[in-house]
């Protein structure tokens, strides 16, 4: 190889965000334009810096020995100016629509997952998927599935082809863990930041009332959901002093809890969905609950999963 044929320095792998931002991840495909919106949006609504960002991933692996050893480095730098050019091309969209919205774009090179995880520890970090109205799911790629399982902190899932919408009912899901303390906190502030309203949701399938095991309506069915009730009573306090005008309504059903929130998602039309990464029922070692990755694979409605 020759001595003067170099390869141009990377940006870092993770660009200096400073303070907080929304972070629209970006990848090219056709539903990224749901992913634009819908961070835009957020980004305006509380005042911070949107990220537009396009991850570089160079497949050497892939590429014949003619291009290592000549056209590397150009093949490089081609792909990094294409992203660049057309982050430039919506940065400027954004802005025309959103004056006064501070907007920056970035074109790391590394590995999607990895650069979005790393990122996610001081930003909302904004992804797509794309949805099977048939099924009623959305198909997460490899980047959108690590990235909510490892993330460090607040992950919103956008399913394609979703009008930009304000989270103005906002449904969430506590258990009385601390992620889903978390979680309702997020929600409160999303819909104070939109005028909007939240909805709690607890559910639960078998519990035990004074040692008596309850799997169906009646006094101690009652006597579970008021002990349920008083579980969320400290989180639900915490969330609206910070927040008092946001309306909270609290719901406790029985039933499976990802068929329950989803369902009660439907009953009021709900523009969010949020909930903790792991609840109370979780095992230690599991990155991302059964709850959580059902719902954000179900719903018809962004998804924000909190850690």
């Amino acid at each position: 190889m020759d001595d003067d044929v170099t390869t141009p320095a990377p940006q870092p792998l993770v660009p200096d965000t400073g303070p907080p931002a929304v972070v629209a991840a970006l990848d090219g495909s056709a539903h990224e334009d749901a992913v634009v919106a819908w961070a835009a949006a957020a980004a305006a609504r509380h005042g911070v810096r949107l990220d537009l960002v396009h991850v570089v991933e160079v497949g050497v692996s892939l590429t014949s020995y003619d291009m290592l050893v000549s056209e590397a480095p150009r093949f490089g730098e081609q792909l990094e100016a294409a992203a660049r050019d057309r982050l430039g091309a919506v940065a400027a969209q954004v802005r025309d629509r959103y004056d006064g919205l501070e907007v920056e774009i970035h074109t790391p090179v590394g590995s999607p997952p990895a650069v979005l995880v790393a990122m996610s520890e001081h930003a909302t970090v904004v992804l797509g998927a794309v949805s099977q109205s048939r099924l009623h799911r959305l198909v997460l790629g490899s980047t959108a599935l690590a990235v909510v399982a490892h993330s460090h902190g607040t992950v919103v899932v956008v399913p394609e082809a979703m009008p930009p919408v304000q989270p103005h009912r906002v449904v969430v899901g506590a258990d009385g863990s601390e992620p889903g303390a978390r979680a309702l906190a997020y929600a409160v502030a999303e819909a104070a930041a939109a005028g909007g309203t939240v909805t709690v949701v607890t559910a639960w399938t078998v519990e035990v009332d004074d040692g008596i095991v309850v799997t169906e309506p009646g006094p101690r069915a009652q006597r579970v959901e008021e002990r349920l009730l008083e579980s969320t009573r400290a989180a639900r306090e915490a969330a609206q002093a910070q927040h008092p005008e946001v309306p909270v309504e609290v719901v406790v059903r029985r039933g499976r809890a990802a068929d329950t929130l989803l369902g009660v998602a439907d009953e009021i039309g709900a523009d969010l969905v949020v909930l903790g990464s792991r609840g109370r029922g979780g095992f230690a070692g599991l990155l991302l609950g059964s709850v959580s990755r059902t719902v954000v694979q179900q719903a018809k409605t962004p998804v924000a999963v909190i850690r």
